[in-house]
């Protein structure tokens, strides 16, 4: 009689291990949000008469990828300058799961010698559903303000 109790315990433990195992397996579904770009305000200029202001984000693979603007190198960028960053936000590299992040990285574009970074920002998932955000970015003497939101998708 022992014996027979004892394959019974053996073989519900196994069922419960394979149950555990399988449930396990079966991972949660990854819930999207989308970073949705709204507007750069320009407080202070990093060189000359204006900086020629392009935005990368980092995608899900770690590759920095430019966003912003959508059709054109750069926008020209001085002290007082309001852009609309609406034209970006079509970038595949704007979409992550509420527990990611992404880094969003301001740049000038220089001809003559390397970029200059004005400034980056880490963005997370879990900011869906908060009201816009204002987020500074300085770096190379320029200084900016960047307002977007995190949306369910």
């Amino acid at each position: 009689m022992r014996g027979i109790a004892r394959v019974a315990t053996a073989a519900l433990l196994s069922l419960s291990s394979v149950a555990g195992f399988a449930a396990a397996a079966q991972a949660e579904p990854i819930d999207y949000v989308r970073i949705e770009l709204l507007e750069l305000t320009c407080h202070q200029q990093s060189e000359g008469d204006h900086d020629e202001a392009y935005l990368k984000v980092t995608d899900a693979n770690g590759n920095a990828v430019k966003v912003w603007p959508g059709s054109v190198k750069y926008q020209t960028m001085g002290p007082g300058y309001v852009r609309s960053m609406t034209d970006g936000n079509g970038n595949a590299a704007l979409v992550l799961g509420k527990q990611q992040a992404r880094t969003m990285t301001l740049w000038d574009y220089d001809t003559t010698s390397g970029d200059d970074k004005l400034g980056a920002t880490l963005v997370t998932g879990s900011e869906a559903g908060a009201e816009i955000q204002y987020r500074s970015l300085e770096g190379a003497g320029g200084v900016y303000t960047i307002a977007y939101r995190v949306i369910d998708i």
